[in-house]
């Protein structure tokens, strides 16, 4: 079988968010939401998590210890994720890593050495993981092929088999005319953007969110009393350990099977009343967003069906009328699980955002948003963090 083999090393900027002074707690640098199994989202100070805790108070009430099986994961609210003009490398299980590629590395068989720009350092990336990589700022990677593909600086294109994304990158092109190359150097600085042919791959460990842009999944994540989270077994890296301020966490997410974002649900129906020509199906509008919790955008009157995922158990969200739709809009959202209501509430510019967190039995979960008192005008609703728990 031929091996591929490929060398990519990132450059670290250095570590420039950690502050001069370690925060004394989580709750100092900022609140999280709290993903607790068949309960309301909460919004907590978190004071400690270890292998077997959490440690968190709501408003000014007193601590409380929550078994660590209990929770699913947090998400920082006061965290703003700036991604910013950098290259990025992305895996086929779902982890994102910005950086910038080294020119003059050479190929090291079958995996990609890489610099994480912020926090993580050089990593060495087996080359069956990547999903793709841009090596020029904002380059556009190019859609899933049958072969891998490479975009040049010039924008043209190359399709076959990559074997090595070092300095030079080789491919070996598609039969072509006899007599040409059994394969092609190219020097790193000729290409923009790699997609590999690699199929989608389940995540595993416990997944961080970083305010960089970073998704990155770890064995174990920890966080102590010096207000910095702890990360444990770390993939692709020569380090076992690493420490993150507190404020560069995003969200973390303990138990990756315990939590479903709505906006990956994909509507099995989506139906409108009989005047209305066209019915929009609902969509993401951001879908790099921390947990994977895209905002979801729903365009009235529509009625969506979706299959839930087995074993959900509870329904989170919270549900707006978006600003420029508040002069005309006014409209019922309805929630069924199966054949049975399970919440209902008017949105308006009176109540123009409404909280959502309802417990799940059954298989097929519909979303209705009827016209009220103005008719079909601006009948828009948006999903925030809209998530389904899962036991």
């Amino acid at each position: 079988m031929r091996q591929r083999s490929l060398a990519i090393t990132w450059l670290c900027s250095g570590g420039a968010l950690l502050t001069g002074a370690a925060p004394a707690a989580v709750a100092e640098s900022g609140n999280f939401l709290l993903i607790r199994r068949g309960e309301p989202i909460r919004q907590v100070e978190v004071a400690e998590i270890n292998h077997h805790r959490l440690v968190y108070r709501e408003g000014h009430a007193g601590w409380v210890t929550l078994p660590r099986s209990d929770c699913v994961g947090l998400l920082n609210t006061d965290a703003l994720v700036v991604t910013g003009r950098q290259a990025w490398l992305r895996l086929a299980d779902g982890q994102v890593l910005p950086g910038e590629a080294l020119s003059g590395a050479r190929p090291t068989d079958g995996v990609l050495v890489w610099n994480q720009s912020t926090w993580l350092g050089r990593l060495k990336v087996p080359l069956e993981r990547i999903e793709s990589v841009s090596f020029v700022i904002e380059a556009e990677v190019p859609a899933a092929s049958e072969q891998d593909v490479l975009v040049l600086a010039n924008g043209d294109r190359l399709e076959g088999f990559v074997m090595a994304l070092g300095d030079p990158i080789t491919i070996e092109p598609l039969i072509g005319d006899a007599g040409g190359p059994d394969t092609i150097d190219l020097p790193l600085d000729r290409v923009a953007a790699v997609r590999m042919v690699t199929p989608a791959q389940k995540p595993a460990g416990r997944r961080l969110w970083l305010i960089d842009g970073t998704v990155y999944d770890v064995e174990e994540v920890t966080l102590g009393d010096d207000g910095f989270f702890h990360l444990e077994g770390l993939p692709f890296s020569d380090e076992q350990s690493k420490r993150i301020e507190a404020e560069g966490v995003a969200a973390v997410l303990l138990d990756q099977q315990g939590m479903v974002p709505f906006a990956r649900l994909s509507p099995r129906r989506v139906k409108g009343p009989p005047t209305r020509y066209v019915v929009p199906a609902p969509h993401s509008l951001d879908d790099q967003a921390s947990l994977g919790l895209s905002r979801v955008q729903f365009r009235g009157p529509v009625t969506v069906h979706y299959v839930l995922p087995a074993g959900a158990t509870w329904l989170s969200a919270e549900a707006e009328l978006p600003p420029l739709a508040r002069a005309w809009g006014d409209c019922d959202l309805v929630i069924r699980c199966d054949d049975q209501e399970v919440y209902s509430q008017r949105l308006n510019a009176t109540q123009p955002v409404v909280t959502i967190g309802v417990p799940l039995h059954g298989s097929v979960l519909t979303v209705e948003i009827t016209e009220g008192s103005a008719g079909p005008i601006q009948d828009q609703v948006i999903l925030h963090r809209a998530m389904i728990l899962v036991n």
